[in-house]
């Protein structure tokens, strides 16, 4: 860069002495005229000196008296001078920070054995990338082990139960159709035909025996009062077939009744058992989950081996890098200390040390950008502490930074820059605008005469931009806004040269 520039100002330096400065040629002509008037006569040649040089005089001073340099568009641009009309801008003010990048904590996770047991299997390993219910480690439980051949005791309970509360099911239905036609009054013929098919148990012999002693009851009943009548029976054989009809009347009543009831109570005292064994099998399902399994694990215990009763999977539990590793194969867990921690490094944290005489300019919201080599990176302020740390006495502050690339590394210290107030000004140039010449901070205007210093006085700045403050430089006037050193340089050259 440093040869590039020689180069221009050699370009700028042809570039005056081609558009008239002090010329060698100038002075021989001079010379040699001053030389042909001596010969002809020393009147003529005082004559002639004093007009020729008091016009030389002036026209050296005219011509180097003010500081202007001429250039044309060619010459500007190969020169690499570039030059803008002046406007108005915002001009963002900011401090540096040191800063340390750290894991987005809202992102951590830290993984923990949910029961106790030895480590068979390793698959998980730091710096690995690992997608949610990925295997990390197998561990052997016997905690495990138990809870799961209690999941499946619950289950044979909860199967008998069922098996029992279909029967009642089925019992409790027929004994309904059963009652419903004894209530009919069927002969004893039809009774047998159509209660043949319904299964019921002990409680069928116990309704159609009762039913066929009141029927014959009945029919014996009604013969002894017909042979009452006709005066063939005496008064105790009537009064024997009455009681013994009302006797088996009651007996069938009285169990008809009893059936009815008692079925009713049988076949809720099945459901409730059912219902117990359900929530057993539930519970024991549970307890299964509270240790970690899920629920494909959970349903996989019915078919998988015995060798695998007391086999712990321990899985990802979200996407994300392994960032720490506590644990080896033989190794004694539980849930006591997590053995792996995964980090989410698509965000990170910037951790800024915020200085006591800075507290007041730090909010949030403010924007932050982080440069280290070619890496680039902003975001806005998130949290600001209300206290301040005692070991470094600064006030912590938080920037959440978006790293798809992984390029920012946990534990890295950066600096970074908050922006702490932006406003805007009327007139500002790039900070490179401004040079020192004379003693004073000018800027190089252009106007018909060519490119010309003017003082100034600044105001608000940052890294790149600065404010003019007052009005003496017209909006929109021609600013030297880049090389502007080129053309101080190329006056203070010319300076040089007059003087000698």
């Amino acid at each position: 860069m440093k040869s590039q520039n020689v180069f221009v100002l050699l370009v700028l330096a042809s570039m005056m002495t081609a558009f008239g400065g002090c010329g060698g040629g100038g002075h021989d002509e001079h010379d040699s005229d001053g030389h042909a008037a001596e010969e002809a006569g020393g009147g003529h040649s005082d004559e002639h000196g004093d007009e020729h040089g008091d016009e030389h005089g002036d026209e050296h001073g005219d011509e180097h008296g003010d500081d202007v340099v001429s250039l044309t568009d060619a010459q500007l641009l190969a020169s690499g001078v570039v030059i803008e009309p002046l406007g108005g801008g915002e001009i963002a003010t900011h401090i540096m920070l040191p800063a340390e990048v750290g894991l987005n904590q809202d992102t951590v996770l830290h993984v923990t054995p949910r029961v106790t047991g030895i480590v068979s299997e390793v698959q998980g390993f730091l710096g690995q990338e690992v997608e949610e219910r990925e295997l990390l480690a197998v561990i052997e439980s016997p905690e495990l082990g138990e809870a799961k051949i209690h999941f499946l005791q619950m289950i044979q309970e909860q199967s008998i139960t069922d098996a029992e509360l279909a029967r009642q099911e089925t019992i409790s239905a027929n004994t309904k159709k059963l009652l419903a036609l004894l209530s009919q009054d069927p002969t004893p013929t039809e009774l047998r035909t159509q209660a043949d098919s319904l299964r019921i148990g002990i409680n069928k012999g116990r309704l159609l025996s009762a039913y066929a002693q009141m029927k014959a009851g009945s029919a014996n009943y009604d013969r002894e009062r017909g042979l009452n009548d006709k005066g063939l029976s005496t008064q105790a054989d009537l009064l024997a077939s009455q009681e013994m009809f009302y006797t088996a009347q009651a007996e069938y009543m009285a169990a008809y009744e009893d059936i009815e009831f008692s079925y009713l109570l049988t076949l809720q005292g099945a459901q409730q058992s059912a219902m117990v064994a359900s929530s057993r099998v539930d519970n024991a399902e549970r307890r299964l989950h509270l240790l970690g399994l899920t629920q494909a694990g959970v349903e996989r215990i019915t078919t998988e081996d015995d060798a695998d009763i007391a086999r712990y999977e321990l899985t990802a539990p979200r996407k994300g890098q392994i960032v720490v590793k506590h644990i080896a194969p033989g190794e004694r867990v539980g849930p006591d200390e997590p053995v792996y921690t995964i980090a989410d490094l698509s965000t990170v944290w910037l951790n800024i040390a915020v200085y006591a005489q800075y507290s007041d300019a730090i909010q949030q919201g403010q924007r932050v950008t982080v440069r280290v080599g070619d890496r680039t990176a902003s975001g806005v302020v998130e949290y600001v502490s209300s206290m301040i740390e005692e070991s470094s006495r600064t006030i912590g502050a938080r920037v959440v930074l978006e790293n798809p690339n992984r390029s920012w590394r946990p534990g890295e210290f950066v600096t970074v820059r908050v922006e702490t107030e932006k406003s805007f000004a009327d007139r500002i140039v790039p900070i490179d605008a401004i040079q020192t010449f004379e003693g004073h901070e000018v800027v190089f205007i252009q106007d018909e005469d060519g490119i010309e210093p003017v003082q100034v006085t600044t105001g608000r700045r940052n890294d790149q931009f600065v404010e003019l403050i007052g009005d003496d430089i017209a909006l929109g006037t021609p600013v030297v806004v880049v090389n502007s050193f080129l053309i101080k340089a190329e006056l203070g050259k010319s300076a040089a040269g007059h003087d000698h």
